[in-house]
């Protein structure tokens, strides 16, 4: 059919609408039937499957004619940026990111980095036909961000390699910030190294061992949404003061905002049956500190000592119950006089372990944080438009202004 009509004027018209047709067709009913199992995967492979099964039908049979190759490129835009209507907004960008963070982290069990290296070269093909593009960013870098503080990236060169593929499709300014993050995490073992020789100077023996992350606020998508009131425990205090010092005497003028809920740190248990080292936030171990001195406290004293925000204790109280290091009593909500007791009939076969969180999980507010700071980025980089238009200008019709700020390239 295709060596019949090449000759025609115009005679492959209606074939490259009716493959632009069909390709819309068979990817929607691929991603449509998705398991609510791992669905990032099941949503990027199945377009990267039916990008490639027609890509490779076009070379063999369609002589890689650019019209059909353009027909290709129309259809997985219009599969990838689908939505079931006008104000629902598309998932494309947020499941493409947690593919690539699921590929990133340590849990890719059963490829090695040849084959994670080829499946974050196939997600660029579906992340060039993402239109919020600018969304993908956010969540990119929000993922990165998790894997980054909390240790849990497979390898620093494939996360650089990500970043640096990203950087062909987009440009410098798109990946600026992910870079940057990358420099604060090289600056900031260097001023480990230093704080070390800092108090071997001093003579400051601080007790404990103790490392930080310096981060760039501007660079980093944490915010201070989720900060609270934290009182520090004692045996921490001394580091704290010690670093702020040794900072503020290398780095006048900057001021350092701990971010504690994003801390963690390893605690020995020698309470109990044998001893246990425990992996934990800062919260969790702030919390079990105070029952080196009581084996029962109420949710007052507690919420009292610690200074935390209620809603935090509380979360971290149930987390310490859940992994039965604490007993509630009674169970059930808690309350201003539930009591907790510390279990000293408690065992695990492993002495070495961690207590999970839902800090290093995406929550549904998280989700929605991101896709506010989208639309706030938006409504500055419009304004930057119209200003820009206006300088130019001076005077304007509103509805030639639309017109104008419409046709803007605006670089994200």
């Amino acid at each position: 059919m295709y060596e019949l009509l090449r000759p025609v004027t115009n005679g492959l018209g209606i074939m490259v609408q009716e493959l632009e047709l069909h390709i819309k067709e068979t990817g929607l009913a691929a991603i449509s039937n998705l398991k609510r199992e791992n669905i990032p995967a099941q949503f990027v492979e199945s377009i990267q499957a039916v990008h490639k099964r027609f890509l490779e039908m076009i070379k063999n049979t369609l002589g890689n004619d650019q019209v059909f190759t353009k027909a290709l490129d129309k259809a997985c835009t219009a599969i990838v940026n689908h939505r079931h209507s006008p104000q629902e907004i598309c998932r494309s960008p947020e499941l493409l990111a947690k593919y690539a963070d699921t590929l990133l982290k340590k849990s890719s069990r059963g490829l090695n980095e040849s084959d994670i290296e080829d499946k974050l070269t196939q997600c660029i093909i579906v992340f060039r036909y993402i239109d919020d593009k600018d969304i993908f960013q956010k969540f990119y870098a929000r993922m990165l961000a998790k894997r980054l503080i909390h240790g849990l990236s497979m390898s620093m060169d494939l996360e650089e390699g990500m970043i640096n593929r990203l950087k062909q499709a987009c440009g410098y300014e798109f990946t600026n910030k992910l870079h940057r993050m990358f420099t604060d995490m090289t600056v900031s073992e260097d001023l480990n190294t230093k704080f070390t020789d800092y108090c071997k100077q001093k003579s400051t023996d601080l007790g404990i061992n103790f490392s930080i992350y310096v981060l760039t606020a501007g660079a980093w998508p944490l915010g201070q949404t989720l900060l609270s009131n934290f009182a520090i425990p004692q045996e921490l205090e001394k580091s704290v003061n010690s670093f702020e010092q040794f900072y503020g005497g290398n780095f006048n003028g900057r001021k350092l905002t701990w971010l504690h809920h994003l801390c963690s740190g390893e605690l020995k248990v020698n309470c109990l049956k044998k001893p246990y080292i425990v992996t934990m936030t800062t919260y969790q171990m702030t919390t079990l500190l105070m029952f080196n001195t009581y084996t029962s406290l109420q949710f007052q004293e507690l919420l009292t000592n610690t200074q935390m925000a209620e809603k935090e204790l509380t979360k971290t109280l149930q987390s310490l119950v859940e992994v039965k290091l604490l007993k509630q009593e009674p169970e059930g909500q808690i309350t201003e006089k539930t009591v907790f007791v510390l279990n000293l009939e408690y065992s695990n076969k492993r002495t070495k372990f961690k207590i999970s969180t839902a800090m290093q999980k995406e929550t549904t507010q998280e989700i929605e944080l991101t896709h506010r700071s989208v639309d706030d980025d938006r409504k500055l980089y419009l304004q930057a438009a119209i200003v820009r238009i206006m300088k130019a200008r001076k005077a304007l019709k509103h509805n030639i202004l639309i017109q104008e700020v419409s046709t803007v390239d605006i670089v994200i």
